[in-house]
Formats: structure tokens, sequence, C-alpha cells
């Protein structure tokens, strides 16, 4: 896949926190905002999120290295979407 936008990824991470939900029986998201918090939100804990960037490596055929990433805004949606659609281009 190429040319893979920022809007893939949002797409790619709802859709996979919305599976997380209905796994534990939830009501699924319907907007997420670039400030939601995956961690804080209690949909993933850390391993989901290992679960997440894998599941994303492998969806766009691309590896995921989050070093380079601000720590603090990893769990946020917006930053990371933005972050994850960089590296796969």
């Amino acid at each position: 896949m190429s040319n893979i936008t920022r809007d893939d990824v949002y797409m790619f991470l709802t859709d996979f926190l919305n599976r997380k939900l209905k796994e534990q029986q939830r009501e699924s998201l319907r907007d997420v905002g670039d400030d939601y918090d995956i961690f804080l939100s209690g949909i993933i804990d850390s391993l989901s999120f290992a679960e997440l960037i894998t599941a994303a490596s492998d969806h766009f055929g691309h590896e995921v290295d989050l070093r380079g990433m601000d720590a603090e805004k990893i769990t946020l949606v917006g930053p990371l979407c933005t972050y994850m659609s960089e590296q796969f281009n």
C-alpha cells in the first residue's frame, strides 16, 4: 500500500479500538478527537497497544518505530495517527 494518509491510519485505529470495545462488551466509539487518550479511556493497556502496533504494521506493510515519537503523545489518537502515517510513507 502506498501513500498512506493520516485518515487511513485513523480509520484503522478507530476500527481496532471498536473491536476491543466489542470484546469488552462496551459501546463503540463514534467521533474520536485528536486529543483522545487510548490508555486513559481504558480501552487498551500496554499489551493491547503492542498488539495495535503489530496489527498496524501488518495491515499497512510497514514497521512502526515508536522511538522517535514524543512519549507524552504516544497514546493520543491525533499525534499517533500523524506519526504512523509519516512512518509509512
